[in-house]
C-alpha cells in the first residue's frame, strides 16, 4: 500500500487514529465534525487534511494523556504498518481548557519527507445533533481497517457550522464552499435557523473565492476518479453560485 496517496496516507493515519480513541475513551465524550464528518458519513468525495472533534466532559490533562498514549502506542505503529506508514513524531502545539491540538508527522516507506497532519479537540457548546454511528464502509475498505463508531453531527449541524465557519475564518476556505455545495444538495437549509447577516456574510465570501484558491485547496484533496469533474473555473463557479444563491434566499 506504499502508492497512497498524501490524502490517503492522511486519511488511514485518521482512521487508525479514531479505531484506537473508541477503545480508550468514552464515546460519549467526543463529537466528529468537520470535512471528515462529511467524508465518512455523507458521501463527500473531499478527504480531510485534518481531524476535528468536540469534546465534553473530559478533564483537558485526561485528554491530553490519552491522545499522547494513543500517538505513541506500539498498536497505531502496528496498524498503519500495513500501509508502510508509521508515526514519526508528534507536538501538542496548543493545550488550553478550551481548545487542544496536536500535529503528527507520519513517515512513508520510500519518500524522505513525511506528511503532516493536525488533531484537534475543541469543547462543545451544547450542541445535541449528533448520532452514534460507524465510519462508510467505502471509506475504511481501501485500507482493510475495521470502521471505527463515534458520534458524529447530523447534517443539519453541519451545515449551520460550515455556513458560520465561511462567514467568520480569518482566511476564508475554498473547501466551505464545496463541503456547503455538498450539504446544501442533500437538504434544504432550515428557515431562519441562522441569523441573515451571517448568511450574507458567509455568501459574500464564498463568491469572492477565486479558482486559483479552490484549486490549490481542494483539488489535490478529492477522489482521483472524480477531481476532473471538477477542474475547471466553470465547475467552481457553478458551485459558488449555488451555494450563494441558496444561502442569500434561505
Amino acid at each position: 500500500m506504499s502508492g497512497l496517496r498524501d490524502a490517503q496516507v492522511i486519511e488511514l493515519f485518521h482512521l487508525a487514529f479514531l479505531q484506537l480513541l473508541q477503545a480508550r475513551v468514552d464515546q460519549a465524550r467526543y463529537v466528529l465534525k468537520g470535512g471528515a464528518n462529511l467524508r465518512y458519513y455523507f458521501d463527500s468525495v473531499r478527504y480531510s487534511e485534518d481531524i476535528d472533534l468536540d469534546a465534553d466532559g473530559i478533564e483537558p490533562w485526561a485528554l491530553t494523556e490519552k491522545v499522547d498514549d494513543i500517538l505513541g502506542s506500539a498498536t497505531i505503529q502496528a496498524i498503519l504498518r500495513s500501509g508502510g506508514l508509521r508515526v514519526e513524531g508528534f507536538t501538542k502545539p496548543k493545550q488550553t481548557d478550551t481548545t487542544q491540538r496536536w500535529k503528527a508527522s507520519i513517515a512513508v516507506s520510500g519518500r524522505r519527507e513525511p506528511v503532516r497532519t493536525k488533531i484537534e479537540f475543541s469543547r462543545r457548546n451544547g450542541e445535541r445533533r449528533h448520532l452514534l454511528e460507524s465510519v462508510a464502509p467505502r471509506v475504511v475498505a481501501p485500507y482493510a481497517l475495521r470502521a471505527p463508531t463515534m458520534q458524529h453531527y447530523t447534517a443539519d449541524a453541519a451545515t449551520e457550522q460550515k455556513i458560520k465557519a465561511l462567514a467568520g475564518r480569518s482566511e476564508t476556505q475554498a473547501r466551505d464552499v464545496f463541503d456547503l455545495d455538498l450539504l446544501l444538495r442533500r437538504q434544504a437549509l432550515a428557515a431562519r435557523a441562522i441569523d441573515s447577516q451571517i448568511l450574507a456574510r458567509a455568501a459574500e465570501r464564498g463568491l469572492a473565492l477565486p479558482f486559483e484558491a479552490f484549486r490549490d485547496q481542494v483539488l489535490p484533496f478529492l477522489e482521483p476518479e472524480v477531481a476532473e469533474l471538477y477542474d475547471t473555473p466553470a465547475s467552481w463557479e457553478q458551485m459558488q453560485l449555488f451555494v450563494t444563491d441558496t444561502l442569500l434566499h434561505a
